[in-house]
């Protein structure tokens, strides 16, 4: 089920996601944030703050219902029943 999930979300996320993170990200890894981090520390002007997160147990939470009348998806990809 969370591979149909993927198939389906992916491709929506990743157009709308935010540029700056990296985690659980295609095409992106630890040596992306780490140069990214880099850079931006290593300009004139740069960020006072590095913040990192996680938020304990997310994707066991999130309502499936919300997700299906909230995020444009392809419903053949999914069966009833």
């Amino acid at each position: 089920m969370q591979a149909l999930w993927l198939l389906a979300l992916e491709p929506v996320s990743e157009t709308t996601a935010d540029h700056n993170s990296y985690g659980f990200r295609p095409m992106r890894s630890t040596h992306d944030a780490i140069e990214s981090i880099f850079l931006r520390m290593s300009q004139k002007v740069s960020p006072k703050w590095i913040l990192e997160g996680d938020i304990k147990g997310c994707f066991d939470n999130i309502s499936h219902d919300w997700l299906l009348s909230h995020i444009p998806m392809d419903r053949r990809l999914f069966k009833n029943g």
